[in-house]
């Protein structure tokens, strides 16, 4: 019997974001074909536990951004990450989000990330398996 990955629809976007009247673009990592749009923060809370701030969404009024600092994600590796989960669910798009930076805020989703493999791989095997 073969399990197809129940997250196996996703891509990186680069995403525009309003930074104190500048506009800078960030990569995000999309899930679609999920249960909800808040699935990314399921993922988030029950691997990481709390989160540190709110943020008003970024997709969605209703949805907030919901980041983590200092989160060490890779398993015998002390570096530390910031997450941000987001997502949306409207008549035109349908997705949650995760948006990662490393501790020196460079955006681990962009391409020669040293990395982004690893993190996309994490974060596709993680999503498959909340609850």
């Amino acid at each position: 019997m073969i399990i197809e990955p129940k997250y196996s629809d996703f891509k990186i976007v680069n995403t525009p974001v309003v930074v104190e009247n500048d506009t800078i673009y960030v990569n995000e990592l999309r899930f679609y074909e999920m249960e909800s749009a808040t699935d990314a923060k399921k993922l988030m809370r029950q691997n990481y536990g709390k989160w540190s701030e709110k943020l008003s969404g970024l997709h969605h009024q209703i949805i907030k951004r919901i980041v983590w600092q200092d989160v060490k994600l890779i398993d015998g590796n002390d570096k530390t990450f910031t997450v941000v989960t987001d997502g949306t669910e409207s008549m035109y798009d349908y997705f949650t989000c995760l948006i990662v930076f490393d501790s020196e805020k460079k955006d681990c989703f962009k391409d020669g990330h040293p990395y982004k493999e690893e993190l996309i791989k994490l974060f596709t095997d993680k999503m498959d398996k909340i609850k």
